[in-house]
This record gives C-alpha cells, sequence and structure tokens, in this order.
C-alpha cells in the first residue's frame, strides 16, 4: 500500500474523472498491497524471562523450561489459508488467519517469522482479546503470549491481524506447564470474505483514516464472532472484482498468498457462506462491465466451493451517482435467469466520511451482515453479542446518543474524539447513564444518519422533518449551545459544499439539565444527514442526544 504507488496510480486516471478518483483513493489508499506498519501497541513480557523490546512486542531471549509443541501437533487448530508443504514450518499471508490452542500451564510463547516487515497480531486468552495488538518484528524471534495464569486450561487465540509482507512462519510453542490439551470444538459454521479495504479492516484504528488496518475489529471478524462461526478473509485495499492484476477478488480465490495464482488452488475450507465486499473500486468500468464482474466472480466461486454456499453481494450505498449498490439488485435478478438463485445483496449506508471507517462503522455494518443472514436462514442466527453496540442508528435515531459505550480503539460514534470533545464518566451527574460529553467553546462533535430512516438506498421526498433533542446545561457563565445538521446527497464527496443550506438552532443554556430540541427539515434528494454538537460559548454539556421523525412527547425548551 505504498503511497507512492497510488498517487500514480490516480494521476493516470485523474483526467477520466477527478470525482472517482476521489472516490478510489478513499476506498483503497492502500491500493496496491501494503503499508509499512507502525512501531505502536506494547506486548508484555512475562515474569522470569530475559527479554529485548522489538517491533512492539517482547522477544523472549533466555525462557525458562517450558514444554515445546510442534507445528504438527494434532492438537492446534489452523484458521485460513495456511500452507503445509512442510508442515513442521506452516505459513500464512492472509489477515484474519488464526492458530488456536487448548493448553494446560500458565504461560505460553510462540516461535515465528513475521516476515520481511512487522506484522500485528491480537492476543486472546480465554476468549478475551488484549486491549493492544502485539507487533512482531521481522525475522524469526519467540514471543510471549501469556504469562502468570492461574495454574489449569487456558484458551489461546492469536490471529494475524495485517498483512504487510508476504508470509508468517509458525514454528511452535512453548507451554509452561503441561502443554496441549484436547482443541475447542470447531464452529459448525463458516463464512469466507472477499473484499478491499472495508473488508480488511483498513484504517481501523483511526476515524480520520490516518491508523493502521486491523483484522479483529474490522466488520467481517466482528460478524464471525457473532454468529459463532469460523471465517477466512482474502481481502486488500484498492481491489477490484477483476481486472486489477494480483489485487483483485477473482485473483483471491485462487491465491494463497496474493502474489501468486493458480487456477487449480484449493484451501479446504468449506464455507456455508460467503461474502463478496468488492466492487466500489471498480467504479471507472461502465455498469455493464461491472455487472459481468459480478457474475465472473460467482462463476468462479462456484467452480471452487460448489453450489453450496450461500453469496451475499455486500456494498454501501449513497457516496457516489455510479455506485455498483445502484444496481446490485440486477445482478441477483440476471443470475437467476441463469438458475443461479443462492446470491443475494445486502446494503448498507455509509455513514462516515470520505474515507474508510474505523471500528464503529464496522460494527455497524457487522450488524447489518448478521441481520440480513438471519434472514435468509434462520438457522444463521446471532449467537454472541458484538464487541461494539451497532454503530448505525436506527428508526431515526442516533447510535450512542448517551454516550455510554466506546469501541476499543478509543471512538465512541461522535466524531471526532481526538478534536477535544472530553467523554466525562460521572454516573452521579449525569443526566440520563453514566456518561455525557463536555465541549470548549468552539469543539463540536457529529455523527451521520441514513436520511429516510431506513437503511435502504434512496433519498428524502418532498419535505423530511426531524426532531432532535438532547439534554444541555453550561458549566460556564453565558454558555451558548447549537444543534446542527447538515445536507448530503447521494454524493459522499459533495458533502458539506452548501454551508447556505445548514439549518442551526441555538440555545442559551443554564447551569441545570434540561430537554432542548432542534427542528431540521429536509428537501428532496437528501441520503444522509449530519447532526453536529456545538459549543458556541462557553463550556457545554451534552447528553442523551435523541432524534425521531415525529415530535417528541414531552415538552423541550425551543431554540430563540
Amino acid at each position: 500500500m505504498k503511497r507512492s504507488l497510488v498517487l500514480a496510480a490516480l494521476l493516470c486516471l485523474f483526467a477520466a474523472s477527478l470525482a472517482h478518483a476521489q472516490v478510489t483513493n478513499w476506498l483503497g489508499n492502500n491500493g496496491q498491497d501494503w503499508t509499512e506498519p507502525p512501531s505502536s501497541d506494547n506486548g508484555i513480557a512475562g515474569s522470569g524471562d530475559t527479554a529485548i523490546f522489538g517491533g512492539g512486542g517482547f522477544k523472549i531471549l533466555n525462557g525458562s523450561d517450558a514444554v515445546t509443541i510442534s507445528p504438527t501437533d494434532s492438537k492446534i487448530q489452523y484458521v485460513g489459508r495456511w500452507n503445509f508443504s512442510n508442515p513442521s514450518v506452516p505459513w500464512v499471508a492472509w489477515q484474519g488467519s488464526s492458530i488456536i490452542v487448548n493448553f494446560e500451564g500458565t504461560g505460553i510463547a510462540v516461535d515465528i517469522d513475521a516476515g520481511t516487515k512487522t506484522e500485528q497480531y491480537r492476543v486472546i486468552i480465554d476468549g478475551v482479546a488484549e486491549a493492544k495488538r502485539r507487533s512482531f518484528s521481522k525475522n524469526r524471534a519467540k514471543y510471549r503470549l501469556a504469562s502468570g495464569l492461574a495454574d489449569g486450561i487456558h484458551k489461546l487465540e492469536l490471529m494475524k491481524e495485517t498483512f504487510y509482507s508476504s508470509k508468517s512462519t509458525f514454528y511452535g510453542f512453548e507451554v509452561t506447564g503441561v502443554g496441549l490439551v484436547a482443541p475447542p470444538e470447531r464452529p459448525s459454521l463458516r463464512i469466507e470474505y472477499f473484499g478491499d479495504s472495508n473488508a480488511n479492516g483498513s484504517s481501523n484504528y483511526d476515524e480520520k483514516n490516518k491508523g493502521v488496518m486491523g483484522t479483529y475489529y474490522a466488520f467481517p471478524a466482528m460478524a464471525t464472532r457473532m454468529l459463532g462461526a469460523e471465517m477466512n478473509n482474502q481481502s486488500v485495499g484498492g481491489a477490484t472484482l477483476d481486472d486489477r492484476g494480483d489485487n483483485d477478488v477473482r485473483s483471491f480465490i485462487f491465491s494463497e498468498d496474493l502474489k501468486n495464482q493458480n487456477s487449480s488452488y484449493r484451501s479446504g475450507f468449506d464455507p456455508h457462506i460467503i461474502v463478496v465486499n468488492a466492487g466500489a473500486n471498480d467504479i471507472r468500468a461502465d455498469k455493464k462491465t461491472i455487472k459481468n464482474r459480478y457474475k465472473a466472480v460467482v462463476a468462479d466461486l462456484r467452480t471452487v466451493y460448489g453450489a453450496g454456499p450461500h453469496i451475499v453481494l455486500f456494498n454501501a450505498y449513497g457516496w457516489d451517482l455510479n455506485e455498483p449498490a445502484n444496481y446490485s439488485h440486477e445482478v441477483v435478478t440476471e443470475l437467476a435467469k441463469t438458475g443461479e438463485t443462492n446470491v443475494s445483496v445486502c446494503l448498507f449506508p455509509w455513514l462516515w466520511e470520505q474515507w474508510h471507517g474505523c471500528q464503529w462503522e464496522y460494527s455497524g455494518q457487522a450488524h447489518m451482515l448478521v441481520e440480513h443472514l438471519a434472514s435468509i436462514n434462520p438457522k444463521w442466527k446471532q449467537v454472541h453479542p458484538n464487541d461494539i453496540i451497532d454503530g448505525f442508528g436506527r428508526d431515526w435515531d442516533f447510535s450512542n446518543g448517551s454516550f455510554e459505550h466506546r469501541a476499543p480503539f478509543g471512538g465512541f460514534g461522535w466524531r471526532y474524539y481526538t478534536d477535544g470533545v472530553e467523554r466525562v464518566h460521572n454516573p452521579a451527574d449525569a443526566a440520563d447513564g453514566d456518561y455525557y460529553i463536555r465541549l470548549d467553546a468552539g469543539e463540536k462533535v457529529h455523527q451521520p444518519t441514513d436520511a429516510t430512516g431506513d437503511h435502504l438506498p434512496g433519498a428524502t421526498k418532498g419535505k423530511q422533518v426531524y426532531y432532535i433533542t438532547a439534554s444541555i446545561r453550561g458549566i460556564t457563565p453565558g454558555a451558548q449551545a447549537q444543534i446542527q445538521t447538515h445536507f448530503q446527497g447521494q454524493e459522499i464527496y459533495k458533502h458539506d459544499d452548501k454551508p447556505d443550506t445548514f439549518q442551526t438552532s441555538t440555545f442559551d443554556v443554564t447551569t441545570s439539565w434540561k430537554d432542548y430540541t432542534h427542528v431540521a427539515t429536509a428537501s428532496d434528494g437528501v441520503w444522509t444527514i449530519y447532526n453536529y454538537l456545538i459549543s458556541s460559548s462557553g463550556t457545554v454539556e451534552f447528553d442523551n442526544v435523541r432524534m425521531s421523525n415525529t415530535p417528541a412527547q414531552q415538552k423541550h425548551q425551543q431554540a430563540d
């Protein structure tokens, strides 16, 4: 994903379409294969080990006596497209791949070669993911994954979160204790994902598109955990459906390492569901070409996996006039005429900025995908809560309007959490729940929502009225608060192009919590609305923010 390569590609295509070049850059600014990983998120060395800090993890140089576990041990579960041409040194390239074991003891270390660059991994012990990722530096080393555990049986999952290099090679474990015991039962439901930067979790740890990719909290992994399933994930930033060399879905189907394809390659994974989250980066092609690419992908998937798996075409709407979501259902209809009836479409709203989403929006996508799958087959229902609440507001309302929830990276659904807003924990003083937010003069946060309130593609028709109510108070004399609504059509890159259309209510607030209501009205053609909470003067606090398409029952202080 080297930026210079992306810029060169965009410049070549700039003359064709400036707007489309912008959109493709947002969807795949990692348009090649990988970017330089950061050196962040430190691991913790186990006590009693002589360790050095390297690449964001702790390398074990001289560990205590431990039981050595070979990669050939039958009690190891491998998840993903692992290569076992030499079973003693299996390797894997794709992000989202895991190694899972049950072990008896108090600690465990891994012997691994991350590859030619630093790769990031997530350690999950007894079902609880570590708060920080582990960065394993290039070349072979041992890393302490857990130590000081209660003596007994524990479950370890080590997930590869990134794909920056060629491959990572596994040389085994060292267990402080008895060793491995019988592995956990494999999930009965299996899902395979093919996609672009949206599916590989690009910029998952930052609201402003500056973070690195991370698969554990991307929508495929979250949806998979919600379903209690097992996943494979072959996704790369900038990927198209076809016609982009190594970096397209048709190539991914036949590749265990991205760089090499073999029409005879079969991973051995037998999915019940296949999700194709691609097509956005094909935007420069015409409609007929893109539809044919979808059909070719479906044909390739049938060649490899047979007629059994249900295929979902998973696309975003509300970002471009020519977006594939406009005609995804046409693809399914046309396939049905040829006898291919085991394909469906699931569309989700582009409810973030002109870049990649983050963990919060990925959660919204995961919830929508899981709901769609349950509508296809009642057996494919949610069995576990998601790691993050639904990132998309439902039934005209906001997500996390009382600020009670936070994603692991720090965001809480109201952008941008790094621009000065303070999320205050004070159960005794909150208007609703345990949290509220504090804004100093000039600070603001916002949340986009589907303008038609139904999470279906389409624009407002006629005047659509929104009632936005918040509990607000000032903590400095003369404090003023504002609630402001912006309107966007189908083109995401034209958001905020017309400040004269913004609708604002200004409130002189007291030092006690009081409800204030802002009423906004959208004209025809609005796909997404953005509601801003603003401190226009002094320090202001907001809580219990909610929205409806009908007037609230209780009385509220109206704007002056």
